[in-house]
């Protein structure tokens, strides 16, 4: 992955994260999915929301230039972040299974990570393919 993928995939990864500790605190707070109002009118859940759709764009941008199969491994470090953070900000106890999985998680993201060949750039959709071109320029 060049640099700049690994920028946004880094982004979607810390938004995801954000995201889901966001409606964690929007849950202890009132916000419940049974009254939609109390949705609406929460600003962690509102902003919680917001980190999701911004974490998708930003997604978009990194599939757009990396292979599905090297990318998506990346997202599993949410799988860390979220119980790290949350024992900090919520108190979450973490468990020693937990922690063991927690290191399988980075073990295998770095696996993919170092395994992975350079990817070439996503097709670029605005240029013809040669096939599209006309006979003549073929």
């Amino acid at each position: 992955m060049n640099p700049t993928s690994v920028l946004f995939a880094a982004i979607t990864v810390v938004l995801n994260s954000a995201a889901q500790l966001l409606l964690r605190q929007a849950a202890m707070t009132g916000a419940a999915p049974t009254s939609p109002m109390s949705l609406v009118r929460n600003v962690w859940f509102m902003a919680g929301l917001v980190a999701y759709a911004v974490s998708v764009l930003t997604w978009l941008l990194v599939l757009r230039r990396v292979p599905l199969t090297v990318a998506a491994p990346f997202v599993a470090v949410v799988y860390v972040i979220v119980p790290l953070a949350s024992r900090v900000l919520f108190s979450d106890q973490i468990y020693p299974r937990m922690w063991v999985g927690m290191a399988f998680v980075v073990f295998g993201v770095t696996l993919v990570a170092q395994g992975a060949p350079h990817a070439a750039p996503a097709k670029d959709d605005t240029a013809p393919a040669a096939s599209d071109a006309p006979p003549e320029d073929r």
